[in-house]
């Protein structure tokens, strides 16, 4: 008698034990905010001489394939304007702050969803491809203010074809206020994870000479 009821103080002890461990494994697993896109096409494209969101280098409008590369991967894919762009998507974020570029478009879509990771993304980079862009969210670290791809002969990151964590956003309001409004300033000023790609697969392409170029090497 006094055996079987020891017996079964064990397995309550065993359960009780499975149960406390389990919940602190669920404790400790990192939790990562919700991944959206947030692709580029707000810009003016001075030195392009046209709109570089429509230029077609895949058989669509760049903004199109941009959109095709990244929408499986991430929450929701949202395209960042300039006011009064009309452009035949749902997800359409307005740049709340004119005249300073992808600094306020990044701005922009943080203060509309605080709690949430933005995968930026410019529609002037040609040669970037799904597998890329799977390769950057593999090595995301939400322990980090961002997550960049590295052209392997540069020194600096591409705030452009980066992963910003949403606990960057108070930097990025401090930015503001100072009136600084490069991303690549932000960038070098948080702790940010390194993904290191050959150059050509981050070479953005402003120029018409660039484009004829890039045409000609893609055949």
């Amino acid at each position: 008698m006094y055996k079987r009821e020891e017996n079964k103080n064990l397995y309550k002890n065993s359960i009780i034990f499975l149960k406390i461990t389990n919940t602190n494994k669920h404790i400790n697993k990192p939790v990562q905010p919700k991944l959206n896109a947030l692709i580029l096409i707000g810009g003016h494209s001075k030195r392009m001489g046209k709109d570089k969101s429509l230029i077609d280098y895949h058989g669509e409008p760049q903004w199109q394939h941009t959109v095709s590369l990244v929408e499986n991967l991430v929450d929701t894919a949202y395209i960042s304007v300039r006011k009064n762009q009309e452009v035949p998507y749902p997800n359409l974020l307005v740049d709340k702050v004119a005249g300073i570029g992808p600094f306020g478009a990044i701005l922009t879509a943080f203060e509309a969803y605080p709690n949430e990771a933005f995968l930026v993304l410019a529609t002037d980079l040609p040669f970037i491809d799904k597998k890329t862009i799977e390769l950057l969210i593999s090595e995301r670290n939400p322990n980090k203010f961002a997550t960049a791809l590295q052209g392997e002969s540069k020194d600096y990151p591409e705030p452009l074809v980066c992963i910003w964590e949403p606990k960057v956003l108070p930097v990025l309001q401090d930015f503001f206020q100072k009136e600084l409004y490069k991303p690549i300033q932000v960038l070098k000023h948080i702790s940010t994870n390194i993904v290191e790609v050959s150059d050509q697969l981050v070479q953005n392409i402003n120029t018409l000479e660039g484009f004829n170029k890039v045409r000609k090497k893609l055949g």
